[in-house]
């Protein structure tokens, strides 16, 4: 029983709130996860704290991740990076995350790419989890609200190449107009939203849809193009 109340305690610290276990797992299990899983990524997020642009509770980082203009980030309580990230914070309005955020493994997040012209801000929101291998570009603002669920190999990029006439494209340079995700909204695993897109509350987006156009709130979306199949 003791013992029971030692794991509940350390789930308790290292989530930032009350967790059941189910009877299908013995309190031994969790235990022995939570540590190899936590302990390590809480480590260096207690080495790498300091030089954030702020934090205001626990930050766990994965292994071999790796954060540049780390005082651009800024983060709130309970925040995990997965292993094996790459984070390019460098930007004017820099990188800022709620409490309780999750963001998987293998996630790529850049904001600027040239000097002269360098990219905006990225703002998430409470409650968010954002799955493995996610790629974040946000030459423009990218807002995610509020208890977003996000699935795994989603892109958003708020950037797009210009093409017009019969210049180079490579010269051309690029749009820049922001994505910007409602709250509670959830989206399938290799989803696409491209940049100028508004996703509205409560939007479902269904795996491997390549979002064009603005979603309106409860909508489920699905197919490239996405397409408003119902509303909920």
């Amino acid at each position: 029983m003791l013992f029971d109340q030692i794991v509940r305690m350390a789930l308790r610290c290292f989530r930032g709130k009350e967790v059941a276990i189910s009877p299908k797992l013995s309190s031994a299990s969790v235990l022995a996860h939570l540590l190899k899983k936590g302990v390590g990524a809480y480590l260096r997020g207690m080495i790498m704290k300091p030089f954030l642009g702020g934090s205001r509770g626990h930050f766990f980082l994965g292994r071999g991740c790796k954060i540049l203009s780390m005082g651009k980030l800024r983060t709130g309580r309970n925040v995990y990076i997965g292993a094996y990230g790459y984070l390019d914070c460098l930007s004017v309005g820099g990188v800022t995350m709620g409490d309780n955020v999750t963001i998987r493994e293998g996630c790529w997040l850049q904001l600027t790419s040239r000097y002269d012209n360098p990219g905006t801000s990225v703002t998430i929101g409470n409650s968010v989890y954002i799955g493995p291998r996610a790629v974040l570009g946000a030459a423009a603002p990218l807002i995610i609200g509020d208890r977003c669920q996000i699935g795994a190999n989603v892109s958003l990029v708020a950037e797009n190449h210009k093409f017009a006439g019969e210049g180079q494209i490579f010269e051309q340079g690029v749009s820049r107009k922001g994505i910007e995700i409602g709250e509670d909204v959830w989206m399938g695993n290799n989803v696409t939203v491209l940049d100028g897109v508004t996703i509205g509350d409560g939007a479902v987006i269904g795996a491997g849809t390549v979002v064009t156009k603005s979603v309106p709130p409860r909508s489920v979306v699905v197919g490239v193009p996405g397409r408003v199949l119902k509303t909920r």
